[in-house]
C-alpha cells in the first residue's frame, strides 16, 4: 500500500507508488519526487512580463505601465504634473513628453501668449546672500546694493571702502560704513551742507596726493608791521586789483612749495619699491584693500597672502579655498557614520538606520518595506535621508539654501507632497515652505555666528484620495563657517 502523500499507479502485473504534486509542480521521471513547473516558459495569461515563483508565477509591468486584472494599463504621467507650468504635457505608451509652450523664462497667460516670469517675485531666481533681483524679460540679473561690488555669482556683495578713493571724499577724516562713509571735521569745526567740507578747513595741492591743512586769517608772530598793515588794508579794502594780486602771489607761492622734483633727482627703484625723499622705500601692499581675501604680510618689495586653517590658497595668490578633508584626505568615519565636509574643517556625523531599516547601495537611503495590511509599519517612515550643508559666514535672511524631493519607490517625484519641521528648536535660524512639490528651507535671520544646526523635517506624500501613501524623513545638517568664504 502507499503512504499518505502517494498515488498509486498500476502497472502490468503489479503496481508502484509516486509522488502526488500539486498545483504547479510536476513528477519527475522516476516518480519519487516533484519539480517545479517554469509556467513562464510555457503557457500564461501574463500581459506583458512573467515571473516564475515557486509552484507559481506572476504577472509584472513594464516601466509606464500597472498591473490591473492581469492586464498592463499604460499610466497617464500628466495626470501628476510632471512637466512645467509653462510646457505641455503628452503622454505616450509608457512614458511621457513635455513640450516648451513658451520660451525660457515666459510662461503662459489665460489667453494664450507668452508673458514674462519675474523669478525675483516668485522666488525662483539664484540671488544670494546680500545681492539683489532685477527681473528682465526672460530672466533676471543679481546686482549689489550701493556702496557695494560683486563677487560674483553665488557669492556675497563686499563692502566699498570710499575712505580709499583718490581723491578722498573728505576734507578731514572720513570713516567707513557699510555700503557708504561718513565725515568727520576736527575739533572747533562743522560739516558743511555738502557732507564732506568741514568749514575753515580747505583742500591743499601736493605732489602726488592730498594734503588738507588749516586756512587761518591770524598774523604770525614773524609778520612785520609792514606786512600786518597789509593784511589789514587789504581785509578793509578788498577790491578786485588787490585780490586777484593777493591770490596770484599765494598761488605762485604754493607752486614754489610743492614743484616736483627733477626727473634726476629721483632714483630707480625696483619693483615693490617707490621713492620718497631721494630714497626707495618698500610699498606696503597690505594697505591696499582686497589685496589678500583673508590675512596679508608685507614682504621687501612684494607681499604673501595667508589662508585660515583649513583652507589653501588658489592659483591667483589672493583667493582662499575650503579643502575637502573628506575626499583630499580620506577620511575614513566608520560603520554607520558620514564624512561632512565643512568650511575649513570636517566632523563625522552619525547616521544610523533605525531597525528594520536597510541601506539602499546606490542612494545611501535608509529605506523600509512595509508588508500589506501592516498598519503599525505604514506609519512608521518609508524612507529616511540625511543631508549636509555646508555655509559661509554672513548669509542674509529670507535666503533659500536647500530644496528637498520626496520620491516614490518607482523613484518618480511624488505630486501630493507636505513638508513639515519635526522636533523643531526654537532658536534655529531657519523655516521651511512648500514650494512645487518641494520643501524649501530658507533662513530666518542673517547666519552670524559659526554653528552646526541639526534639524528633522517631515515629507508626508499622499493617494489621490487623501490617503497617506508614503513618509520621508530628512536628517538635515547645517554647518556655519566662521569666515565669508
Amino acid at each position: 500500500m502507499c503512504h499518505s502523500g502517494q498515488d498509486c499507479e498500476n502497472t502490468i502485473g503489479s503496481y508502484r507508488c509516486v509522488m502526488r504534486c500539486g498545483r504547479g509542480f510536476r513528477r519527475t521521471t522516476d516518480g519519487l519526487s516533484c519539480t517545479d513547473v517554469d509556467e513562464c516558459l510555457e503557457s500564461h495569461p501574463c500581459h506583458q512580463q512573467c515571473m516564475n515563483t515557486i509552484g507559481s508565477y506572476r504577472c509584472a509591468c513594464e516601466l509606464g505601465f500597472q498591473l490591473r486584472n492581469r492586464r498592463c494599463i499604460d499610466i497617464n504621467e500628466c495626470r501628476q504634473r510632471v512637466c512645467r507650468l509653462d510646457q505641455q504635457c503628452k503622454n505616450t505608451r509608457g512614458g511621457y513628453t513635455c513640450i516648451d509652450l513658451c520660451p525660457n523664462g515666459m510662461t503662459k497667460s489665460g489667453n494664450g501668449t507668452c508673458v514674462d516670469i519675474d523669478e525675483c517675485r516668485d522666488g525662483t531666481h539664484q540671488c544670494r546672500f546680500n545681492q539683489i533681483c532685477e527681473n528682465t524679460r526672460g530672466s533676471y540679473h543679481c546686482t549689489c546694493p550701493r556702496g557695494f561690488r560683486s563677487q560674483g555669482v553665488g557669492r556675497p556683495c563686499v563692502d566699498i571702502n570710499e575712505c580709499e578713493r583718490l581723491p578722498q571724499p573728505c576734507a578731514h577724516q572720513c570713516i567707513n560704513t557699510p555700503g557708504s562713509f561718513k565725515c568727520i571735521c576736527p575739533p572747533g569745526r562743522h560739516l558743511l551742507g555738502d557732507g564732506k567740507s568741514c568749514a575753515g578747513l580747505e583742500r591743499l595741492p601736493s605732489y602726488e596726493s592730498y594734503s588738507y591743512g588749516y586756512r587761518t586769517s591770524h598774523s604770525s608772530p614773524e609778520q612785520t608791521p609792514n606786512q600786518q598793515l597789509y593784511h589789514r588794508f587789504a581785509s578793509h579794502s578788498y577790491n578786485s586789483i588787490t585780490a586777484t594780486t593777493s591770490r596770484h602771489y599765494m598761488n605762485r607761492n604754493r607752486r614754489e612749495a610743492h614743484k616736483p622734483p627733477s626727473r634726476q633727482d629721483i632714483p630707480a627703484c625696483k619693483e615693490g619699491f617707490e621713492s620718497r625723499g631721494g630714497h626707495c622705500l618698500d610699498i606696503d601692499e597690505c594697505e591696499v584693500r582686497h589685496t589678500c581675501q583673508h590675512e596679508c604680510v608685507n614682504t621687501p618689495g612684494s607681499h604673501r597672502c595667508l589662508c585660515p586653517t583649513g583652507y589653501h590658497l588658489m592659483a591667483n595668490g589672493k583667493t582662499c579655498q575650503d579643502i575637502d578633508e573628506c575626499l583630499e584626505q580620506n577620511i575614513q568615519c566608520g560603520a554607520n557614520r558620514m564624512c561632512f565636509n565643512t568650511r575649513g574643517s570636517y566632523q563625522c556625523i552619525d547616521t544610523p538606520c533605525p531597525p528594520n531599516y536597510q541601506r539602499d547601495p546606490a542612494t545611501g537611503f535608509c529605506l523600509k518595506n512595509c508588508p500589506p495590511n501592516d498598519l503599525e509599519c505604514a506609519l512608521s517612515p518609508y524612507a529616511l535621508e540625511y543631508k549636509l550643508l555646508s555655509l559661509p559666514f554672513g548669509i542674509a535672511a529670507n535666503q533659500d539654501l536647500i530644496r528637498l524631493v520626496a520620491y516614490t519607490q518607482d523613484g518618480v517625484m511624488h505630486p501630493r507632497t507636505t513638508f513639515q519641521v519635526v522636533d523643531e528648536d526654537i532658536t534655529l535660524p531657519f523655516a521651511l515652505r512648500d514650494e512645487n512639490m518641494k520643501g524649501v528651507l530658507f533662513t530666518t535671520q542673517p547666519l552670524r555666528e559659526p554653528h552646526t544646526y541639526r534639524m528633522k523635517v517631515r515629507a508626508l506624500s499622499y493617494s489621490e484620495d487623501g490617503a497617506i501613501e508614503y513618509q520621508t524623513t530628512f536628517i538635515v545638517y547645517i554647518a556655519v563657517s566662521a569666515y565669508p568664504y
